[in-house]
């Protein structure tokens, strides 16, 4: 229609008589609507109601569908005729807003009224621009000064309104009137768009408002009619087709399955059975991009599975978007693109544990549960589908490492025993070698292998570490065991510095294995003044590998081995759990004195170390010569049997005479 056309068409029409065809059209084309909606019902699945109580309900509409297509008629001719009249006061304007004024107040009733107030509630951001702009021409039609835009007539909550009143008189239990509303949401209020702008466009060229523009949805309607394209010129049978085409595929991509396939062939057949081929492009440009991704081999099939279930969505945006498929920065487009490309590279790298299909997989049943699909949805996926590839990554990775370590674990404390064995004989804590040498075995063992040049350099070391910590008997031996320990002593300060410990941990492990090597040295001395003979289980082994530990120490660059803390929790597992006097022992401090019964003697005794996680102690007596080395447990054991006490103000007395005298 040409502009001097659509003037002379306003001129010879009376606002009267605009208003009495948008009366008629919409009578006419809402019947059609409900219509559709009845023959449509057979293809429901989403009845909440039993597979015997759905076909009843689809008999009982198909039977009684001029009763509630003339009952629905009937209310909206009275909503039309109440909106000319301007009947509505401030108060029937209040209770227009409220669902108890139809008359529901039985408990059933509130769950009605609650799932009226949610089809409402639902729609009403989608369409309100609708309800002003429509509203607004129907005033200028009557020439109204004011109205709510709960009088319009074809506002969402009035058209709910006319739905329950045409299905109340068929006087049916209140689970099969929610079935029916949710029908009524999915298969009429979804439909509702081409209608509206059919309206809207209808009195605008009847010139009712022209300074308004023809109005919007602000979240696009699923059936993604081209917000660009003038409703003239599709005709209402072929909109109502295509509408009803495109929710059967909907509802097809809503059930999940373990096949795929190019719907858009199918697509282009029916539309053209409809006569609809302006979307001929967009189908053929995305039945070529699907039919690319279901032939690529190296993309997963589960992926494949979930990426053709997104079909339907994106070609109701492709025709929504103008150009959508020529830019790359489209959201649907980067969507496709982005999982295609993450899954693909996952595939051939091996690492499809890391794959994102069961995010995939959730999101899309989200996306399909929703009444309305916007362009946002697909960057949000995107951002989403992101995120969790880093978690699961990382999840994934985490599990195996610790998986990994439950395997190592064992192998490394084997060797570890192995090597250590006269150490226990003699009575040595194996402190060192529990918070150094075995998480060092075992990053080594992960990282590189227990048959790998480092391991069995570390090995050696150990062996070393263990060697000097035996006194020895001879003077040669001595002279050995000088000249050994700064470099075991550096050596273990580089492996904890690889392990990346606490340097809290680190000075208290360098001030245990300072008071080890004096009192090996000590007992060296008494040996080989008294001449006595000791064994020499590792004396006699060859260490000629490892006199230089330069190399060693080369390997044990800062953090190399770092421990993770999950690896960490793995190897401590097997912990007791803490006895009752726990506290009382770790609240011991170095160089504090307590009585203690030792070898059937009660003495003093004085803390001069304890571990940095209190898993360790070391007494001395008087003299400072070394009484025992005990753990938390049987330290926090002997608190409770009295076998050690703290020192009371007596023998506080007594000690510090003696230091004195010492002293003196």
């Amino acid at each position: 229609m040409t502009a001097s056309n659509t003037h002379q068409a306003s001129d010879s029409i009376s606002g009267q008589d605009v208003f009495a065809e948008i009366s008629s059209l919409s009578k006419k084309h809402i019947t059609n609507m409900l219509q559709r909606m009845i023959e449509s019902a057979e293809d429901y699945h989403s009845w909440s109601l039993s597979d015997e109580d759905g076909a009843r309900v689809i008999k009982l509409i198909k039977h009684k569908q001029r009763i509630i297509c003339s009952s629905f008629t009937f209310q909206l001719n009275k909503h039309f005729s109440e909106f000319k009249s301007g009947s509505h006061s401030p108060k029937s304007e209040k209770a227009a807003r409220e669902w108890q004024s139809l008359g529901i107040s039985s408990a059933n009733g509130a769950v009605e009224i609650n799932e009226l107030q949610e089809v409402t509630s639902r729609y009403s951001e989608a369409f309100k621009e609708f309800d002003h702009t429509i509203l607004k021409r129907l005033q200028a039609c009557i020439k109204r000064s004011r109205a709510s835009i709960y009088e319009s007539p074809l506002q969402v909550k009035r058209l709910c309104e006319s739905f329950q009143y045409a299905i109340d008189s068929l006087n049916l239990e209140v689970s099969y009137k929610i079935a029916l509303y949710h029908l009524f949401a999915d298969r009429f209020i979804e439909a509702l768009g081409p209608f509206y702008r059919r309206v809207d466009q209808t009195l605008l060229d009847h010139g009712m408002l022209t300074e308004l523009p023809p109005a919007k949805f602000h979240l696009r309607d699923i059936e993604g009619l081209s917000e660009s394209r003038a409703p003239e010129a599709m005709q209402p049978d072929q909109t109502i087709s295509m509408l009803m085409l495109l929710q059967g595929l909907k509802e097809k991509s809503r059930q999940p399955s373990s096949g795929y396939e190019n719907l858009f062939p199918e697509l282009k057949e029916r539309l053209g059975e409809c006569g609809i081929d302006q979307y001929e492009e967009q189908i053929d440009q995305l039945s070529l991009i699907f039919k690319l991704i279901f032939e690529d081999e190296d993309l997963p099939s589960p992926v494949k599975q979930q990426l053709s279930r997104l079909q339907i969505y994106v070609f109701i945006t492709a025709i929504q978007e103008d150009g959508f498929l020529r830019r790359s920065s489209n959201p649907a487009r980067r969507l496709l693109d982005g999982i295609i490309s993450s899954e693909v590279e996952m595939a051939r790298n091996g690492n499809s544990d890391f794959s994102g299909i069961r995010y995939i997989r959730e999101h899309i049943d989200a996306l399909a549960s929703l009444e309305f699909i916007t362009v946002d949805s697909y960057a949000e996926m995107l951002d989403g589908y992101k995120v969790f590839l880093k978690e699961n990554e990382a999840s994934i990775r985490q599990a195996r490492r610790v998986e990994a370590t439950q395997k190592i674990l064992p192998l490394a404390k084997t060797r570890l025993n192995e090597i250590t064995q006269p150490l226990k004989i003699q009575g040595t804590p194996l402190i060192l070698f529990q918070k150094v040498w075995l998480p060092l075995l075992v990053q080594i063992g992960l990282q590189q292998g227990m048959d790998s040049d480092t391991w069995h350099k570390t090995i050696e070391m150990v062996k070393k570490q263990v060697w000097s910590l035996i006194p020895k008997s001879s003077s040669e031996e001595q002279e050995e065991l000088k000249a050994t320990l700064p470099h075991v002593a550096h050596s273990l300060h580089r492996a904890m510095r690889s392990l990346k410990l606490a340097e809290s941990l680190q000075q208290s492990l360098r001030d245990y294995l300072k008071l080890e090597q004096q009192n090996v040295l000590e007992e060296t001395a008494r040996n080989v003044i008294e001449a006595k003979r000791r064994t020499r289980s590792l004396g006699a082994q060859s260490f000629d590998s490892m006199d230089d530990t330069t190399e060693f120490d080369a390997m044990m660059q800062t953090g190399v081995f770092q421990v993770p803390t999950d690896m960490l929790d793995t190897m401590n597992a097997s912990k007791p759990s803490e006895p009752k006097k726990i506290n009382q022992v770790k609240a011991l401090g170095t160089g504090e004195w307590v009585n203690m019964v030792h070898e059937g003697a009660k003495v003093l005794a004085k803390l001069a170390w304890k571990a940095e996680d209190s898993s360790l102690f070391i007494f001395v007596d008087r003299d400072g010569t070394r009484i025992c080395e005990i753990d938390a447990i049987n330290l926090s054991a002997k608190f409770e049997s009295g076998d050690v006490s703290l020192m009371d103000s007596a023998v506080d007395s007594e000690k510090t005479q003696f230091s004195f005298m010492k002293n003196l």
